[in-house]
């Protein structure tokens, strides 16, 4: 097997089945590093296939840590409908309707005495808020916002971001590395009261408990009636890591980090590489030959 950063790398072959993939209704796939490529773009091919997917009947469900306002301009430009499972699941998005169907807030109550106890707990962090339309943040926190958003982030005393519900809270310390300042804001918090995770930034995201990609994956297809093992799912980061161990089959993009790749059913190629595209063409492949997704 090939290495990545001393991890094996179980690649995709013509010949590899997948057994745990009885059938395929539905995609859920990441978009930062997985799906889209480094320019933000997906190729021709990827979006052909995947309207080609959905005109058989195969959901496709953006999945992602990124706000409403970002992930729907993401769908009008390269034709996605449907659903969207926003901010690390805690909405769900009506890309057709433009509006959510469901919201995951943590109160103004749990949020102070968040920002409370982890200030006094460790030292040198600053702190912003994501409520679904805008992001706050205090002064030390600005220069990790994402600085092309709309609305631009906008500068607050720490007071205001705990006085109205936010769909997630933002967490950087100005010199642990982002695994080490996971490990030990999990290590301190009440999985029960608040989820953490984190993805390409380098900051932690803390939304409320059991709100993270494959608990909500999982809620959604209970709703649309489709089982685990008729779904596949794509991801690179480990806040992708619930949603790639609950799906039939988790599918890791080539650059994905070490612990996604460690993790994941099978890798594919990287997202500069179309890897998404490539592995459900190897799916439709194995799709019986009476099926209208391998013969659409």
């Amino acid at each position: 097997m090939k290495q990545k950063d001393g991890v094996d790398m179980k690649t995709i072959h013509t010949d590899i089945p997948f057994p745990s993939l009885s059938s395929l209704q539905l995609v859920a796939t990441d978009l930062d590093g997985t799906l889209l490529r480094s320019d933000k773009t997906i190729s021709e091919q990827t979006s052909t296939l995947l309207q080609r997917l959905q005109s058989v009947g195969v959901a496709i469900v953006l999945v992602s840590a990124r706000p409403p306002r970002v992930l729907r301009q993401i769908a009008q430009d390269f034709h996605f409908s449907g659903l969207a499972i926003c901010c690390n699941g805690a909405i769900i998005y009506d890309l057709d309707r433009d509006s959510p169907l469901q919201e995951h807030a943590l109160l103004p109550q749990q949020i102070e005495h968040l920002v409370t106890f982890l200030s006094a707990s460790l030292s040198d962090l600053s702190f912003a808020a994501e409520n679904g339309q805008s992001v706050i943040c205090e002064a030390a926190f600005y220069p990790f916002c994402t600085q092309n958003d709309s609305p631009p982030p906008h500068i607050v005393d720490i007071s205001a971001i705990c006085q109205a519900p936010q769909i997630k809270i933002l967490v950087h310390h100005a010199t642990l590395p982002i695994e080490e300042l996971h490990e030990r804001v999990a290590l301190l918090l009440d999985s029960g009261v608040y989820s953490v995770t984190y993805s390409a930034s380098d900051f932690l995201e803390i939304m409320l408990g059991g709100v993270q990609k494959g608990e909500v994956l999982a809620a959604l297809c209970a709703q649309l009636d489709i089982a685990a093992h008729s779904v596949v799912a794509f991801g690179d980061m480990p806040n992708d890591l619930p949603m790639l161990q609950w799906a039939g089959l988790g599918v890791a993009v080539a650059n994905a980090h070490p612990l996604v790749l460690q993790a994941a059913d099978v890798i594919t190629l990287s997202n500069e590489e179309d890897g998404v595209a490539h592995l459900l063409e190897r799916l439709i492949e194995y799709t019986p030959k009476n099926s209208t997704i391998a013969h659409s």
